[in-house]
């Protein structure tokens, strides 16, 4: 019975470790979102599970004007995500399905950006 307890707090000790060890969780955590913007997308990326990785992002890339906007929306029911650019110019945090997040690109230039924590998860904004 005590071993039983004893496992089961190392057990919950040690997922712990490993989410913080991830970064923030959904809704949460020590991550603050920042870049978000009120407009309007011109493009919507979906943020969708994928039986071959952890996630992805649908389309991968994205061709915009600049001055456009993009909104991520996260349809993925298993998994908690993120929209973290490489730059550090926006980061949505790790959110779950039903959350969304928009961008505007002031400047031309390519923006990858990844998931905080499925690093083969990455996508690109190009604004020309």
């Amino acid at each position: 019975m005590i071993a039983g307890v004893i496992k089961g707090l190392i057990v919950a000790a040690v997922a712990a470790l490993l989410l913080g060890a991830c970064g923030a969780t959904a809704g949460g955590g020590d991550c603050t979102a920042k870049g978000a913007s009120a407009a309007t997308a011109a493009t919507t990326v979906k943020v969708i599970s994928d039986p071959q990785t952890q996630g992805a992002y649908d389309p991968k890339t994205v061709n915009l004007q600049t001055g456009g906007s993009v909104e991520w929306d996260w349809q993925d029911q298993g998994k908690p995500h993120s929209v973290t650019a490489d730059d550090g110019s926006f980061d949505s945090c790790l959110q779950n399905a039903g959350h969304t997040f928009v961008v505007t690109f002031t400047k031309p230039g390519t923006y990858s950006y990844r998931c905080s924590i499925h690093g083969q998860m990455t996508g690109r904004i190009v604004v020309t």
